[in-house]
């Protein structure tokens, strides 16, 4: 019996195993077929890597759009729990210490001079061959021994010693630190939020107001991009109710990296309209009831509160629909609400 319960629970459990890796398998599926269904992420080089819901995105991008349409891709993919970004933007190469060496501009004086061969004076013939008499009617020219000092080569010049490389700058150190839950966030906005046009899950750029501070040292400096994301919106109707903005932080992109961010609700609400709808159909109707009894008498009562009653609804549904829009450069305030570990470099 022992043996019996072990087995179906060894069972049980690789099912349980295989329904999360085929559950992986498909959010991968789904991340890499939207990728290659986006004009401007088919071309990129981009590996996904789903385990227990996390999609992690790893390689090169050519541009900073590219990073961030595959990342909006994969955190709206059906079953994604958390999205991390490792993709990078391409760099130029270093220049190596040889291809420096090469890019040296050479100064030509500076090149050792060799005497061109056969540049020293010789007679023409020899003293003491028999065939060739020699004319004593004509000045004799001076043997080769007899030569002037200035005629001999002048000794090469030593070529100047290459200037030494500078030593290859150290690596920046790294740090990783932790920003708790509950430390505040003050952004300000650059794109505009509008409940009229704007549906939920549409993102938004904005910046940090103020920087991130952690045990008394800015760690994420002001200016660093933020996005917030639209979790509600709700518009006015015609005769009744209220617009409504809900804005949640999502993520923070600093030094090459993005980071998910959860925080509290930001909410916009305009006034409600009902009870002025209502009360300009009512005097409206009133209107119309006194003048329709002065011209008509009875009947004619009625048929003016009858006009005059739709005459005030229609000028309600004209006036009495406001929506909420957050305008660029609003100042927002949140607070996150689960801590970010954050790696980063103090020197840049």
């Amino acid at each position: 019996m022992r043996k019996l319960v072990l087995a179906l629970l060894a069972v049980g459990l690789g099912l349980t195993g295989c329904s999360k890796a085929r559950n992986d398998e498909t959010i991968s599926t789904g991340i890499k077929a939207g990728l290659f269904s986006d004009a401007q992420t088919k071309s990129a080089n981009i590996d996904v890597v789903v385990r227990d819901g996390t999609a992690t995105l790893v390689g090169e991008v050519p541009d900073e759009n590219t990073r961030y349409e595959a990342f909006k891709i994969a955190k709206e993919t059906p079953g994604v729990v958390e999205v991390q970004d490792q993709m990078t933007l391409p760099q130029a190469p270093p220049a190596t210490a040889r291809t420096a060496a090469r890019e040296q501009r050479i100064d030509p004086n500076s090149l050792p001079v060799r005497p061109l061969a056969g540049s020293g004076k010789r007679s023409s013939y020899s003293s003491s061959s028999p065939t060739q008499p020699q004319d004593y009617s004509q000045p004799q020219s001076a043997s080769p021994q007899a030569a002037p000092a200035n005629d001999a080569p002048s000794a090469a010049p030593v070529a100047a010693p290459a200037p030494a490389l500078a030593p290859a700058p150290a690596p920046p150190a790294v740090r990783q630190v932790s920003i708790p839950s509950g430390t505040p966030v003050h952004i300000q906005m650059i794109d505009s939020v509008d409940s009229a046009t704007n549906h939920v899950g549409d993102i938004f750029r904005a910046s940090l107001m103020l920087p991130i501070v952690i045990d008394g040292e800015p760690v994420v400096p002001s200016g660093t991009n933020v996005f917030v994301k639209l979790t509600n919106s709700s518009s006015a109707g015609r005769l009744t109710g209220r617009s409504e903005l809900t804005l949640q932080l999502a993520r923070l992109d600093f030094q090459g990296k993005s980071y998910s961010l959860a925080s509290d609700d930001y909410q916009e609400v305009g006034k409600s309209r009902g009870k002025r709808t209502a009360v300009g159909a009512g005097v409206g109707a009133a209107v119309g009831a006194a003048l329709g009894g002065i011209f008509g008498g009875g009947k004619g009562a009625a048929i003016g509160a009858g006009a005059g009653g739709g005459a005030g609804t229609a000028g309600a549904a004209a006036t009495g629909n406001t929506q909420v829009r957050i305008p660029s450069e609003t100042k927002l305030d949140f607070n996150l609400q689960q801590p970010v570990d954050i790696t980063y470099s103090p020197d840049k």
